[in-house]
């Protein structure tokens, strides 16, 4: 029965090394300093200008073993995760620890030298089972290049949030950009923004109907009031709306990116949104 109990012990204990080498060799291709090339969250489309401002690494980082560092660009600090794989399940798995606790949940593959995760927040649920992050799935979608030493020091993050394209703006050059008719699309249709350079705004809901066997758009005008901009915040002061809830109410959204055509922000409930310039 000892001699049983022996073999076995000696048995666990080729399988937990046979595990770590096999885990240790599955590690060798993470190593190095990586830089986020495409990146989708729940269904919005992040545009490569914007990737900078988007994720709290700047979207570059380096990883030694199993750790994961970068430089905010937003503290300018040093940060550090722990991460796990599991090479053994079906897509292959990744998670980030925090404290011995999954807080983040994925899946990650090797595509051709880069490197493709799937990540969804442990609190949202199971851990993902394909690459994608359509709407509505709470998951995101990198893929991610390895970069040189020489290029990841060229290339470090720096630490201004707010830029249109490569340049970092002021407040008074975003109030310059801001003017114009801005579509948002959710799930009930559209919601356009109208920003006037006189410092007022206004909203309209798009919403398609159907009307006399037909369907057709029709245009209800929702909320307006007057807003400014302050440290890369657009604060909307609601005077007037069909929601009474609204009225006198300041609506912050964080403008993350902003160019010509698009327009990337938080808004006052913490969500992530583009839009779209339709005049």
């Amino acid at each position: 029965m000892k001699r049983a109990l022996q073999m076995c012990l000696m048995c666990l204990a080729l399988v937990t090394s046979l595990r770590a080498a096999e885990n240790d060799a599955e590690l060798k291709p993470f190593q190095g300093h990586w830089e986020v090339i495409e990146l989708v969250e729940d269904g919005h489309v992040i545009p490569p200008d914007a990737i900078r401002e988007w994720l709290p690494s700047g979207g570059r980082f380096e990883i030694i073993d199993n750790s994961l560092t970068y430089k905010s660009p937003e503290d300018g600090k040093k940060h550090a995760r722990v991460f796990e794989i599991d090479p053994t399940q079906f897509p292959k798995g990744i998670d980030l620890l925090s404290r011995d606790k999954k807080e983040v949940l994925g899946i990650y593959r090797f595509d051709e030298g880069k490197l493709v995760v799937c990540l969804s927040d442990a609190a949202d649920g199971a851990q993902p089972t394909e690459f994608s992050a359509k709407k509505g799935s709470k998951r995101m979608l990198m893929v991610l290049k390895k970069m040189s030493v020489a290029d990841a020091s060229a290339k470090a993050p720096h630490s201004p949030p707010l830029t249109g394209g490569s340049k970092i703006l002021s407040d008074e050059e975003l109030t310059k950009m801001l003017p114009g008719a801005w579509r948002y699309r959710d799930d009930i249709g559209s919601l356009v923004l109208t920003i006037r350079s006189n410092g007022t705004w206004s909203t309209i809901r798009e919403v398609q109907e159907l009307r006399l066997f037909q369907k057709v758009f029709v245009r209800t005008p929702v909320s307006n009031g007057t807003w400014v901009v302050k440290r890369g915040t657009l604060s909307l002061l609601c005077t007037a709306s069909l929601h009474p809830d609204r009225v006198n109410h300041t609506m912050p959204f964080t403008v993350r990116s902003i160019s010509e055509n698009d327009l990337i922000f938080v808004d006052y409930m913490g969500r992530l949104g583009r839009a779209s310039k339709v005049e």
